[in-house]
């Protein structure tokens, strides 16, 4: 099964000091194909249910990837469920980020994905699945909450 979408929002601005992705590093993952054949996971544990195919980065600086998920285990089976009842709609970056001490401040170095979540709830505002692939191989949009398009955080 293939299953598409954004698992990362638009990178951070040059200069930002914290952890999450900039730009700049969303670039370089892309660019140097580091998301390729990164394990899939659920909910960032248990088994590796599939391995990242590609990764690019859509006009407005979201990260999306392509991913493959198995056909001969269990969990993955579960998985594909999920995704296909929308039980797990969202993905989610797993990934280390180096923090050292440099003139008594802490500064966020080296970041490493190491890999790419199917879950329930995602951590970062629009990291939805957007498609994936039916059981005759025929491609799926997943629904959208239109409510994602209102800030409700701001009220």
């Amino acid at each position: 099964m293939l299953v598409t979408g954004v698992c990362n929002p638009a990178g951070e601005s040059a200069g930002y000091n914290g952890l999450y992705l900039t730009k700049e590093e969303l670039r370089r993952v892309v660019g140097d194909g580091l998301m390729r054949d990164l394990p899939v996971m659920t909910e960032h544990s248990g088994s590796a249910v599939g391995r990242v195919v590609s990764s690019f980065i859509d006009a407005t600086g979201q990260l999306h990837c392509v991913m493959h998920l198995e056909n001969n285990s269990l969990p993955a089976h579960l998985t594909r469920e999920f995704i296909r009842k929308g039980i797990a709609a969202d993905l989610s970056l797993g990934y280390t980020v180096d923090i050292r001490n440099r003139d008594d401040q802490l500064h966020a170095a080296d970041k490493k994905i190491v890999e790419v979540s199917i879950v329930r709830k995602g951590a970062r505002t629009g990291c939805h699945i957007t498609a994936y692939e039916s059981e005759t191989h025929n491609l799926v949009f997943a629904p959208v909450d239109a409510w994602d398009a209102f800030n409700m955080d701001s009220v």
